[in-house]
């Protein structure tokens, strides 16, 4: 299995700076996006602190092998972990006080794709010329979905849309979603802040990135479209292409 990656942050056209982290690790097979939330620069620091911690958790995790259960517990505890940190982090200073992250994260191991997320910035695939959303919003909006309460014909009006219910180091503790599922060839995941999803529907983001070469053309050139439609917010995307 061979896999094509490319990440990319932007500013976007109405924020002075950029709260949004990612990274990749290549050798562990390890993707990470972070949007931070904050006074001042303290949704980068929480953000930041968020990637920086959960990188070394996986590095080192990768020094032994595991089956796709005990990843998806390593995960889930090592998520856990890293919210106590920010959380007491944020409990140093009144610079840093609430500050808080979304997450969202995929470790491929094997021909297995394992992701984990909190938060609103979400985790998509592109299989067989469809895609599909894999994570679900931790959102008012999206909870008020779930239960019942908000019609989804007007949750693009909804005023609250952009509330989250969870996230990482505003609370004592938080609880991540885990998920698995089998890779099949020529998938294409990626991840991104709601600065890419905002401006643009599922389905313009579909057409960007089957007009597109490859990861690195993917993932700029939907950077490129979500500034064109307005894109105020900072977006950040890692695009995986599986052959």
């Amino acid at each position: 299995m061979k896999l094509d990656a490319y990440g990319a942050s932007d500013l976007g056209l109405g924020r002075i700076n950029n709260e949004d982290i990612w990274a990749q690790m290549p050798k562990e097979q390890f993707f990470i996006l972070a949007d931070g939330m904050g006074g001042h620069k303290a949704g980068e620091v929480a953000a930041t602190e968020t990637v920086i911690h959960l990188c070394k958790i996986i590095k080192d995790a990768r020094t032994k092998s595991h089956t796709t259960d005990e990843w998806q517990e390593i995960l889930h505890k090592a998520i856990t972990d890293t919210n106590a940190h920010v959380f007491a982090l944020s409990q140093t200073s009144k610079e840093l006080e609430g500050m808080g992250t979304t997450l969202c994260l995929a470790l491929i191991e094997g021909t297995t794709f394992i992701h984990g997320h909190v938060g609103d910035s979400r985790i998509y695939r592109i299989r067989k010329g469809r895609i599909a959303q894999l994570t679900r919003d931790h959102s008012l909006k999206d909870d008020l979905i779930a239960r019942g309460e908000l019609d989804e014909s007007l949750a693009l009006s909804f005023p609250y849309k952009n509330v989250i219910t969870r996230a990482v180091g505003t609370q004592k503790t938080v609880t991540p979603e885990i998920a698995a599922e089998p890779i099949e060839s020529e998938d294409i995941y990626f991840l991104c802040s709601d600065g890419l999803t905002d401006p643009l529907s599922d389905a313009q983001i579909h057409d960007i990135i089957d007009e597109s070469e490859d990861s690195k053309s993917a993932t700029e050139n939907l950077i490129l479209e979500a500034k064109k439609a307005g894109g105020s917010d900072n977006i950040t995307i890692i695009t995986i292409k599986i052959s």
